[in-house]
């Protein structure tokens, strides 16, 4: 074992701790991140399983199919928040209008 690999588990141990302990989520979400944790902590401690998964896939090396699957997994997310954030903004808009008219009237 290389010495970055149990930085690496660690820090995706405490990663998962901190979300667990900081976020109220639903069942799903929380089986989502403990199936990441799952399978990144077995890439990285057995790296040679990457690469064999990326031979199947088509592609030359693990650390390249795991940047294939990670962006789009970013950018899908990104368009998740940016949902989140414009309904929100939506209705703290409506909020705001019912307190004027409340305030108003």
């Amino acid at each position: 074992m290389i010495l970055i690999q149990p930085v690496l588990v660690f820090l995706l141990l405490a990663s998962v701790a901190v979300y667990f302990a900081k976020f109220r989520s639903k069942l799903w979400d929380r089986g989502i991140v403990i199936a990441i944790f799952i399978a990144a902590t077995l890439f990285i401690v057995q790296p040679e399983l990457a690469n064999r998964l990326a031979v199947v896939a088509g592609v030359s090396r693990g650390a390249d199919l795991f940047f294939y699957i990670t962006i789009p997994g970013l950018a899908f997310a990104l368009l998740l928040l940016l949902s989140r954030i414009r309904q929100l903004e939506q209705r703290t808009t409506l909020l705001v209008r019912e307190l004027a008219l409340l305030r108003a009237g």
